[in-house]
């Protein structure tokens, strides 16, 4: 990765420095307003998607599926309930109240019905639901036998694969019963044309008579889909005129007659405005997410595509620092409107109503130059006044960035609501361009849900999120010869025999059988991603959202069926530290030191550690280095277990290679949301002296409480890790006490930390700034900390919307009390 030579710290952002403004969520009333409004809204079941997509398909049988879907999404569009918020300036709801989430039965249904009763007793992600909407629902689930997307997937998966799953190796998620989602759109292409531009370009391609078939039915139902978005931004436009009408707040009716004029001539054209920019924004998202119900819908490089529109109108003189802080903070509240429900089963893999919208500001251009502005500071401060869980906030940085980003960054970060995550450009950058990237295109990335990342507007479904991989489980089943404890089930073995009865008589035996058992799991997992695209190439028509991605328009394809740019995707690999500091264990007390026998080992493990000699075997075992800790000895084996893996990827590819994209092969992630907490419930006492059911590490962090060494310490671990391969994305957490950023002083030294994190190699790095106590405290009376949000994984959450396993988890982190 080449740098330049230029350096730009100094750069200062003046017409931003000259508005006064003190972190800690005040000011703004209106703003504050807003958001109490929506905070005090519980989440609840809506029945209406469900309700028109039914109606729709039952009139379009035997028509091509993409084009089914449009015209469902011009149902839903047009006939949807529709309002407008007091006070609100960004408009545009996804189901018939704030907070409520839709349901999509062409994906899954059944599930549904059975959790019907359960929706609002759950002990998290609890949704409010009417016996009017449960006989809505079931009223429906007949139509759906047979032809959504769950069904057709579990059709078609093997045997094996269903036996790992029932070993607790493999989980499939979203990606078995939901949309992909995961786009970041071309967004200054849709500022620039509107859909209406967007719309004329399909239709030039329609008018070829030398198209096939399916390139014919994909722009067919391209400009319905479009044509749907216009209307349903009309619609909006109609109902804020008769609001008008009848307010009696001068100011307010302004403001109502300024969205009514927006929405009647927004996507016909290039943006007018930062406030029109912001409002075509938020509708390529909304209805991306009314379209098809995925999540991880992201916003990319939020302060390089809107500065154009924010520039042109400050230098106008037609709008102030302080409206545009408004209006960005309405924009980020807007987006907590939006909800989406799933099955129990996965809501514990991802807990705290999470929809990973990822908005990233601050890093190198694609020219290589600074890509910070006023817009970077301005959605840092927004994020201040909005304080909720989404847009997912990250900041990136570099040698190139103004001092005054980092100090931005950590001012927010120090309130203690964990935005924004950090991303270092010169890791990064090459992680990217060791997929074949050119440097140009690399240098433009943006996080596309948690802490994977992707080129905007040039990239296809997903970078990470396909079949969640146990490696905790795995590392189980090699010490018992392949044998799952509670079920039985053994579908390799170390020795080629059945049964339990395993022996080892060096390390580089245990390594070998790792290596064979993360072979053949891969390779189910690959498969499982296989049988699950295939299905979404038909179930995830989405001729809307994968208009707004390039090349897809030109070759006539969606997404899935490869018009995207750039393709490569990621499985959520769960446990690599838990797996090197086992092995650490089994290599210096087995072999190295020949304290304990194998034997003696699993013995300790099967009871759990149970009993007085067990508990001897434990204590040396907690004695061993453990990775977060600087030392050598275990940090390289986790960096083998990482490397392990990256070895096995250049022999797999996803459904689209050979159909148009760069790439469609695989990289690796440590993703994987909270997942870590129900994946240990699953695996039984490791080496390491971790007892059965407790949680495996977060993404690659140390696990629970082995970080005793200080948070520099940490750093120097993870940059051990071949970080510069991990393309998916590589998560590092952190908890500091709130003391430890207090003052000036303090928080230039924090600056120093983050600072250090960049040159040591390290992906990316993110905080919770809170006291345990308080936690704890939350946990108990959770009716006096509502406004608590904490950092679960790659996203945020309001603590009490967590499940109990998972905030234990979250207090049980090291909490960091100096540098």
């Amino acid at each position: 990765m080449i740098i330049p030579e230029t350096d730009i710290r100094s750069k200062n952002i003046s017409a931003v420095d000259n508005m006064i403004y003190e972190y800690g969520g005040g000011g703004y009333p209106r703003v504050q307003k807003v958001r109490q409004d929506l905070m005090a809204i519980t989440p609840a079941i809506c029945p209406e998607r469900a309700l028109l997509i039914t109606e729709s398909y039952r009139q379009s049988e035997g028509e091509p599926y993409v084009t089914r879907k449009a015209k469902a999404l011009k149902n839903i569009l047009a006939n949807m309930s529709i309002y407008i918020e007091d006070d609100q300036m960004i408009v545009g709801n996804q189901a018939s109240q704030n907070r409520a989430a839709p349901i999509f039965p062409e994906y899954s249904i059944d599930w549904v019905i059975d959790e019907l009763d359960d929706f609002d007793k759950r002990a998290g992600d609890v949704f409010d639901i009417s016996e009017d909407t449960k006989e809505k629902l079931r009223g429906i689930q007949s139509f759906w036998k047979g032809k959504t997307h769950q069904e057709e997937v579990y059709a078609n998966m093997s045997d094996t694969n269903m036996q790992a799953q029932k070993q607790k190796v493999i989980h499939r998620g979203g990606i078995s019963m939901s949309g992909d989602g995961h786009i970041i759109p071309n967004h200054d292409l849709v500022l620039a044309k509107g859909f209406r531009g967007i719309q004329r370009d399909a239709q030039k391609h329609l008018d070829d008579p030398d198209i096939a078939n399916e390139q014919r039915d994909f722009y067919q139902a391209v400009i319905i889909a479009l044509e749907a978005a216009i209307n349903f931004a009309r619609r909006y436009a109609d109902l804020a005129e008769q609001m008008a009408q009848k307010e009696v707040n001068r100011e307010r009716k302004k403001e109502l007659e300024r969205i009514a004029a927006i929405n009647r001539r927004i996507m016909e054209g290039r943006a007018q405005s930062f406030h029109e920019a912001l409002q075509v924004v938020y509708y390529c998202h909304l209805i991306m997410m009314i379209e098809t119900n995925g999540h991880s819908f992201s916003f990319g490089r939020f302060d390089q595509y809107c500065y154009p529109y924010y520039k042109r109108d400050m230098e106008a003189g037609l709008l102030t620092n302080d409206e545009a802080l408004e209006l960005t903070a309405f924009f980020f509240i807007k987006m907590n409107t939006l909800n989406k429900v799933r099955p129990w089963d996965h809501t514990e893999f991802g807990v705290g109503y999470p929809l990973y919208s990822n908005l990233m500001v601050g890093g190198m251009r694609s020219d290589g130059i600074d890509g910070t502005n006023e817009l970077s500071y301005i959605a840092l401060r927004a994020m201040d006044l909005n304080r909720m869980p989404e847009p997912n906030l990250s900041s990136r940085y570099w040698a190139g960035s103004p001092r005054s980003l980092l100090e931005e960054s950590s001012r927010l970060i120090r309130e203690g609501f964990g935005m924004p995550s950090l991303f270092a450009d010169e890791t990064v950058i090459p992680a990217m361009m060791s997929l074949g990237l050119p440097e140009e295109a690399a240098r433009d990335y943006a996080s596309m849900g948690c802490v994977e990342v992707a080129i905007p507007g040039r990239w296809g479904h997903r970078a990470t999120g396909m079949t969640y991989m146990n490696f905790g489980k795995i590392l189980e089943l090699v010490l018992n010869n392949g044998v799952e404890p509670v079920s039985g089930i053994q579908l390799i073995s170390v020795n080629g025999k059945p049964g339990r009865d395993v022996e080892f008589s060096s390390y580089d035996e245990v390594w070998q059988a790792w290596n064979k058992f993360l072979k053949f799991y891969t390779d189910l997992a690959v498969e499982s991603d296989h049988i699950c695209d295939r299905s979404l190439k038909k179930h995830d028509s989405d001729a809307f959202a994968s208009s707004l991605i390039n090349n897809s328009i030109e070759r006539g394809k969606t997404l899935k069926n490869g018009g995207g740019e750039f393709d490569f995707v990621s499985q959520s690999n769960i446990g690599t530290s838990i797996i090197g500091d086992a092995l650490a264990v089994i290599k210096k007390l087995v072999f190295d030191d020949q304290a304990i026998t194998f034997q003696e080992l699993r013995s300790a493990l099967d009871a759990n550690w149970e009993g007085e000699e067990n508990q001897k075997i434990r204590k040396m075992a907690l004695a061993v280095p453990k990775f977060g800790n600087d030392d050598d000895y275990v940090d390289e084996l986790v960096a083998d277990v990482y490397t392990s893996y990256l070895d096995l990827l250049p022999d797999y590819q996803n459904e689209r290679y050979g159909k148009g994209p760069i790439g469609c092969g695989y990289t690796m992630s440590t993703s994987n949301i909270s997942s870590y907490v129900p994946s240990g419930m699953d695996v039984g006492a490791t080496p390491d002296g971790r007892y059965a059911g407790d949680p495996l590490n977060e993404g690659a962090s140390p696990c629970l409480g082995a970080d005793k060494s200080g948070p520099t310490a940490v750093a120097k671990s993870i940059s051990k890790l071949p970080n510069k391969r991990m393309a998916g994305g590589q998560l590092l957490n952190m908890k500091f006490a709130p003391g430890v950023l207090k003052g000036d002083d303090n928080l230039n030294k924090f600056i120093s930390f983050i600072e250090a994190n960049r040159l040591l190699g390290n992906f990316h790095l993110q905080f919770n700034i809170v006291d345990s106590a308080e936690l704890r405290d939350a946990k108990l009376h959770p009716e006096k900390h509502q406004d608590l949000m904490v950092r679960v994984a790659g996203y945020c959450a309001l603590f009490t919307s967590l499940i109990p396993p998972v905030q234990d988890a979250i207090i049980a982190r090291t909490e960091q009390a100096g540098f």
